[in-house]
């Protein structure tokens, strides 16, 4: 028998080991079905946190991603400090990680301009103790993610890797690519606002009035306001309720982008392209934008904004992240989330295969855990983005806070409970709101000292 037949099968199996090996090219070879217990379709922060925290389970995973790594990512590239704070709930090698990655720079306030350009500061702390947020570029922070993927033995990674098609039955799921063809016992849909599992399991799309646009760009030779390197929010009265964020990235580099409501854009009738470049060239941002450079154009994405309780788990599959439209519907933030509900869905995928249940009456239980834990902060940002439609009531709130030192500092004192995941944190801001505008504004208004002093 010729040498080559002998050896075609162990360079088959060879090439298909390697194909897996997220430091190898994909290769575009045709194989049978691969078994794995769970299929992560999408390699964002939801996909790799749900893979990390299985890592120690024994079970054989798969991720399935249509993009090579690292790869651009349209986003703010803020890191809150729920990020934060849930990266050692991940692994402690993840937060280790982090600590000590270069690519990121701390900012320890934001400056929140009203729409008539008064602005309040307020600092990232946590009690008394400061806790700056980061500024980080996506596709940074998710190549960080992804390289730690290749500590884990049970974990195989397949990049450039579009999946095509999903089929699920009683007794499995099925997924195929213009590659390969994978069968798993679950598969978890992360895969971003235009989810594929989403729509092949015939879930509805997000209505226009819970989604917001947003746009992007990287501008080169603008410096931070001050050396806290302070994240810049805008509430251009055109916009409302959405806003124009400029995050600094360091070395003369920042995210620059806009984002407002779907609804919102069809009735006000704005291009929100031209919008945009408008309120750059305008006061107060024309002095700071006439010599910056914008760098590879202006790039867009849809926001599926967490508002109420929506179907996010069938038989053999759940939604995490993006996918299933868990984004802050007041900042627009969607990372803190997704990594939240990696973690939910991994806990929730051992207590499948615990119990050898995978359907879908067992995994409402998956869709309980996950909005007992963001119903409450929903609720409470689309109560506060109701109030934030209207400009007379953001000036009088930042003007007051602008003009009276003291009222900032009660304003600043009530918005640490607002950083905290917390419910209890978020009803005691509300209530100190309501304090500091009516009884305490009073006082400081007729007997408190003006600020004279300017950005």
């Amino acid at each position: 028998m010729p040498t080559f037949v002998l050896l075609f099968p162990l360079c088959c199996s060879e090439f298909y080991k390697k194909s897996k090996d997220p430091e190898f090219p994909y290769l575009k070879t045709h194989f049978m079905p691969e078994k794995f217990d769970v299929l992560i379709v999408g390699a964002g922060p939801a996909g790799i946190t749900t893979a990390l925290k299985l890592a120690g389970s024994g079970l054989k995973i798969a991720i399935i991603d249509k993009a090579q790594f690292p790869r651009e990512k349209t986003c703010g590239d803020g890191l809150t400090l729920d990020v934060m704070n849930q990266l050692p709930l991940v692994s402690e090698s993840l937060a280790e990680a982090f600590r000590n990655f270069p690519k990121k720079l701390p900012s320890y306030e934001a400056v929140l301009f009203s729409p008539d350009l008064r602005y309040v500061t307020i600092p990232f702390r946590i009690k008394s103790e400061n806790k700056p947020i980061f500024t980080c570029r996506r596709s940074d922070f998710d190549n960080l993610l992804f390289g730690q993927l290749k500590q884990h033995e049970n974990i195989s990674v397949f990049k450039n890797c579009k999946a095509r098609k999903i089929e699920i039955t009683d007794e499995h799921v099925v997924i195929s690519s213009d590659e390969f063809i994978f069968e798993g016992s679950i598969v978890v849909g992360s895969d971003g606002a235009n989810s594929l599992v989403s729509k092949q399991m015939g879930l509805k799309r997000i209505p226009k009035e819970q989604a917001a646009v947003g746009l992007t760009a990287y501008y080169t030779g603008l410096n931070p306001l001050n050396e806290k390197n302070p994240i810049e929010l805008y509430l251009f009265r055109d916009i409302m309720p959405g806003y124009l964020w400029i995050f600094h990235l360091g070395e003369g580099k920042a995210n620059v982008g806009i984002g407002m409501l779907s609804s919102a854009i069809t009735t006000k009738g704005i291009d929100i392209k031209k919008k945009f470049n408008e309120l750059l060239s305008g006061n107060p941002l024309k002095d700071r934008f006439i010599n910056a450079n914008c760098e590879n154009g202006i790039k867009g994405h849809i926001l599926p904004l967490g508002f109420d309780r929506r179907p996010i788990s069938g038989n053999r599959f759940l939604l995490a992240g993006d996918a299933a439209a868990l984004i802050e519907p007041l900042t627009g933030e969607g990372v803190g989330n997704a990594i939240r509900s990696g973690r939910v869905a991994a806990e929730h995928i051992l207590n499948c295969f615990e119990t050898k249940d995978f359907s879908a009456t067992f995994n409402k239980a998956y869709d309980k855990e996950i909005y007992r834990r963001v119903i409450p902060e929903f609720k409470m940002y689309n109560l506060v983005q109701k109030f934030i439609k209207y400009p007379s009531l953001l000036n009088f709130v930042i003007g007051s806070t602008y003009s009276y030192p003291s009222l900032e500092d009660a304003f600043n004192d009530a918005f640490i409970h607002l950083q905290t995941s917390s419910l209890k944190s978020k009803l005691v801001f509300t209530a100190k709101i309501f304090y500091i505008f009516t009884l305490k504004n009073l006082f400081v208004s007729l007997f408190g000292k003006r600020r004279t002093n300017d950005i």
